[in-house]
């Protein structure tokens, strides 16, 4: 690792008696002290909460831990016992109501994930991914300051990254919250924790001053050797619990596991709070080294499907070849699959006949809408002809293709959401297996949240802000950003695309709906597509959810 990014080895601090006084807690002088005196043996825990979804939200993925699991094992290296406690792995069919009755929550619930973490835990480290995801998370840190209260609460990801001061003010049981990328800098801001250092000049920790002062240190360094962290440590996890045909974040098809082939996106998409969490810094592993661990994945799990995680998998043609010549070259018989979208520069006949002959069943692009002026407003550097005519080569070679979309963003008109709804049409035509359509939300730290927040367009951050986001998976919420399309209308040209989008695709291609009659008289459903994936997660979840 770079010199600038070393943190000094684990050295355990010496055993000493020292009282915290609760008042002093939040970063002063006592509190660093009892740290520095109890942290000796004391472990740090993990946490991955309860996923939060919308109640009439139709289906979501599940998928393991992979932020926790690269945070865990740098943590190990350096010699402090660490646990991972994964509400989603623990109790992965628990689907339930919140009590204020506005969720579907999943996974071990609040008081049983408290329960799970280390009565003696020295620092427990909570994931917080997404802004709709915040307010129960909010409940269940107050719960763990409850139980816990001289534990240190540290807060990382998406969410926090994006409002550090709110997330520290509305949740002030909270004493650090790391920005952007947290492997080191977690790693720095344990150091002084154990050695009752302060965190004062920390890149990438903000925290609240006894005297209410809130000291924000910007974002972690970017990791430039990404290929020298070590690897994630599913050893901690339960990775068994996924291994099942209805949590896949694509296709299901086997035993997945994900993996990340770069880190960031050198692209400034305005809807998008990439570049507030990553910058627009675009960092890849050596292809020898993604390949290398796929075999470890396979050779250590028995593995058969890699889904890539990365914001945007592939960019350059020469990288792509090399990683593909690598598995070609390792014979290994997987599949794997890009579910979260990519760009099409560098997927001309060549790289996409590379891709499938390695396995890669799926591939998701991200055009995001179907209007040239939509396209030029939030900065979405493609061309669509040229985007199109990628789709077009991967159906023939033989690639299941699914394309993500947005409506109704705020400089939008009606004309520029009929082009989009066309263009789904457009690509039914093509083959194209799988479209899914969002209405646009403003995400904390994208540019589109902060021009709507400079014109009152938007309200200060609040409960019903984040409420409003749970739009993904939700086709009864109407919340719109839109100058020229309400949200009554949005929700309805939404569906209106669904329904357009997959009747063309099944009546054009008549052999899909023969395909899908012969898998639904079968004793063992496979899915062909992202839709018919999600059909049966919905039918596998709720049959074993059903009472015996």
């Amino acid at each position: 690792m770079n010199a600038d990014t070393h943190v000094e080895p684990h050295q355990r601090p010496p055993p000493a008696s020292y009282v915290l006084d609760t008042e002093d807690r939040h970063v002063g002088d006592a509190f660093l002290a009892f740290a520095a005196a109890k942290g000796e043996g004391r472990r740090i825990a993990l946490v991955r909460p309860f996923s939060v979804l919308s109640k009439t939200t139709y289906s979501a993925a599940i998928l393991p831990p992979l932020g926790l699991a690269y945070l865990a094992s740098v943590v190990r290296n350096a010699g402090y016992p660490v646990d991972i406690v994964d509400a989603q792995g623990e109790d992965i069919f628990n689907i339930r109501r919140s009590s204020c009755g506005r969720y579907n929550l999943q996974g071990l619930d609040a008081e049983g994930l408290v329960q799970m973490i280390d009565p003696d835990a020295l620092i427990v480290g909570v994931s917080l991914m997404f802004s709709q995801e915040w307010l129960p998370q909010r409940e269940f840190i107050k719960q763990v300051r409850k139980k816990l209260p001289h534990c240190v609460i540290v807060v990382g990801g998406e969410h926090p990254t994006a409002l550090p001061e709110y997330v520290l003010r509305d949740c002030p049981e909270i004493d650090f919250l790391v920005s952007g990328e947290a492997e080191l800098t977690f790693l720095e801001l344990v150091y002084r924790i154990y050695h009752g250092k302060d965190a004062q000049g920390s890149p990438g920790v903000s925290f609240i001053q006894k005297n209410d002062a809130f000291v924000g240190n910007g974002l972690s360094n970017r990791i430039t050797h990404i290929d020298e962290l070590p690897r994630p440590a599913w050893d901690l996890c339960k990775v068994e619990n996924y291994f099942q045909p209805n949590w896949a974040m694509g296709i299901g098809m086997g035993r997945h596991m994900p993996i990340l082939a770069t880190r960031g996106c050198p692209y400034q998409c305005t809807f998008c709070s990439n570049p507030t969490m990553w910058t627009t810094r675009y960092n890849m592993r050596d292809p020898t080294d993604v390949a290398d661990e796929i075999q470890y994945l396979v050779n250590e799990y028995n593995v058969n499907n890699i889904d890539f995680f990365d914001l945007t998998a592939i960019i350059k043609k020469d990288w792509t070849l090399a990683f593909c010549n690598e598995l070609k070259r390792r014979k290994l018989d997987i599949t794997w699959q890009l579910p979260s979208g990519t760009r099409s520069e560098a997927l001309d006949h060549e790289t996409l006949t590379a891709l499938y002959d390695t396995g890669c069943r799926l591939i998701t692009y991200a055009p995001e809408s179907g209007s040239e002026k939509t396209l030029e407003r939030i900065k979405k550097k493609l061309k669509l002809p040229r985007l199109t005519e990628s789709i077009r080569m991967a159906k023939q070679i033989g690639h299941n293709v699914k394309i993500n979309l947005i409506i109704g963003f705020p400089d939008e008109r009606v004309a520029d959401v009929l082009k989009t709804t066309w263009y789904s049409v457009k690509m039914a035509f093509h083959g194209v297996d799988d479209c899914n359509i969002a209405t646009f939300s403003p995400y904390p730290g994208s540019e589109l949240y902060e021009r709507l927040r400079t014109e009152g367009n938007l309200p200060a951050p609040n409960d019903d802000y984040f409420v409003s986001l749970l739009v993904q998976f939700d086709f009864f919420k109407g919340d719109s950003y839109c100058q020229h399309i309400g949200g009554r209308a949005l929700s309805l040209c939404r569906l209106l695309v669904y329904m357009l989008f997959y009747s063309t695709a099944y009546l054009v291609h008549p052999r899909r709906i023969l395909r899908l009659v012969r898998s639904l008289t079968r004793s063992t459903f496979k899915p062909a597509n992202v839709l018919e994936q999600r059909l049966y997660d919905l039918y596998a979840r709720n049959k074993r959810r059903a009472p015996v």
